[in-house]
């Protein structure tokens, strides 16, 4: 068992914050492939002290999406919370595309980037499935949802309906997603 990792010092944690808020702030604009000297300048630290404190940019990555990652668990919470299992579906739908659809960097990580299961997002997108999966099952067993409908095609279908959102020269809107998408699926 090796020995817990020791506190930064207070500098070491405000730089550490920084990169992290400032990863968050320019992976929702440009996603995920976003240009690390820019994080770094939005940061005011050296690119140094980005690779003291993320050696990769997946480890960038993973720490700029651990807080959406939680918010998608509280969403998936409400969702299972809901008594009616259509107005859970419907909420955790609405809330994730609109989510999605305002975060480019979300959207890629969710959509694109699957991380170890034993890594910390990857522990939290196996807590979200399991939430997900729950609201789905409560709406298969009412008979409101395909029988075969499951917690990929909803990562595919909120994922899709987001970025159709974020970059349709139609401007598309979150309802009008949601009507398609949740017609699409009804049982």
């Amino acid at each position: 068992m090796s020995p817990p990792a020791r506190p930064l010092r207070r500098d070491a944690q405000r730089n550490h914050d920084l990169l992290v808020q400032a990863a968050r702030d320019v992976f929702a604009v440009k996603g995920l492939d976003a240009p690390l000297d820019e994080i770094v300048r939005r940061a005011g630290v050296s690119p140094g002290t980005l690779y003291n404190h993320f050696s990769t940019r997946e480890g960038l990555i993973e720490a700029a999406m651990q807080e959406h990652m939680e918010q998608a668990i509280a969403i998936a919470q409400q969702a299972h919370d809901t008594e009616d299992p259509w107005q859970g579906l419907d909420f955790l739908m609405t809330r994730l595309i609109a989510f999605q659809a305002a975060d480019r960097g979300f959207c890629e990580a969710i959509g694109e980037r699957w991380f170890a299961s034993g890594s910390p997002i990857g522990q939290l997108r196996e807590q979200y499935d399991h939430l997900a999966g729950l609201v789905i099952g409560r709406a298969k067993d009412a008979r409101l949802l395909r029988a075969d409908f499951g917690v990929d095609d909803l990562a595919g279908l909120v994922t899709g309906a987001a970025h159709a959102i974020r970059t349709s020269c139609a401007r598309t809107t979150l309802h009008r997603q949601l009507d398609l998408l949740q017609n699409g699926i009804r049982g």
